[in-house]
């Protein structure tokens, strides 16, 4: 593992803080963002995928931040990359204006549409997504055996296609600024079929939306993201039983919350507890 520079936080203000880590700006280093990744996810290897990936993106053409170094402060580490002046996250924009709900849902619609048809060359930062399923499958022990068997099975009977999935496709991780949309936090790009990416979706837009954590990481609450998904599914698929969808769309949630806790690997009890028995329900 390679060192990185060390920056000096002295120069940088922090404008804000997320899940992950903290964001700073500093007058030093005009049109650039520092994004500080702490705790576990500091660790210079998850800082290179999340970099790298995302890299990959921009230099392909994709619609987001152009990225350029990583760096740490102490044992955690972060990168710098381009600030997008004025932006708000979809997500931020619903949640200020819930009457524009189906409006904003619309155009996260068009704009998926666009990057789920963008062929994409995997490489060590951007993994198949059946590969990293088979994997995630594998490694994880908060399914049965028969479910395995099952989630497996769905794996292999999935489309073969080269286009681009987020893999964290959610309102928060798209923004608009002058006109302009672009994607975020792409550290879990992917290639395969959409259905992966709107399984995503739907399972934090209805399935987890009563979540106290979900609703303030999407500034919304239960009803405006149930409301978002129905716009979302309708805009998307052109169906007007967006319940069908959803039944369709359960198994692959279930696949969903496997990949999340092999990509994100948890040690709450009671949150295992809850993605089993969540598991359970996407399956019946």
């Amino acid at each position: 593992m390679r060192e990185y520079p060390q920056i000096e936080l002295s120069e940088w203000t922090k404008v804000g803080e997320g899940f992950n880590g903290q964001a700073f700006v500093s007058d030093a280093h005009p049109g650039v963002m520092l994004k500080l990744v702490t705790s576990d996810m500091g660790s210079a290897q998850k800082v290179e995928q999340e970099f790298y990936a995302a890299k990959t993106a921009f230099d392909m053409g994709l619609p987001t931040p152009e990225m350029y170094e990583i760096v740490r402060n102490g044992k955690d580490h972060g990168y710098l990359c381009q600030i997008i002046e004025g932006k708000k996250s979809f997500a931020r924009l619903c949640a200020d204006a819930p009457d524009r709900i189906p409006e904003y849902a619309a155009m996260m619609a068009e704009y998926g549409k666009v990057l789920h048809n963008t062929p994409i060359v995997p490489n060590d930062y951007v993994v198949p997504m059946k590969t990293l399923l088979h994997d995630a499958l594998i490694a994880s022990s908060i399914v049965t055996d028969e479910q395995r068997e099952r989630l497996s099975a769905l794996v292999d009977a999935m489309p073969e296609t080269q286009n681009c999935l987020h893999g964290d496709f959610q309102p928060g991780n798209i923004i608009l600024a002058g006109g302009q949309h672009y994607w975020i936090d792409l550290g879990w790009l992917s290639q395969g079929w959409y259905m992966m990416d709107l399984a995503h979706l739907y399972k934090m837009t209805v399935e987890d939306s009563m979540i106290p954590q979900v609703q303030d990481l999407t500034h919304m609450t239960q009803q405006q993201m149930v409301d978002f998904w129905n716009a979302f599914a309708k805009a998307y698929t052109g169906t007007d039983d967006v319940e069908a969808l959803n039944n369709e769309l359960r198994p692959y949630a279930a696949l969903d919350i496997v990949r999340t806790c092999f990509l994100h690997p948890m040690n709450n009890a009671q949150l295992i507890a809850f993605l089993k028995n969540r598991i359970i329900q996407d399956l019946s």
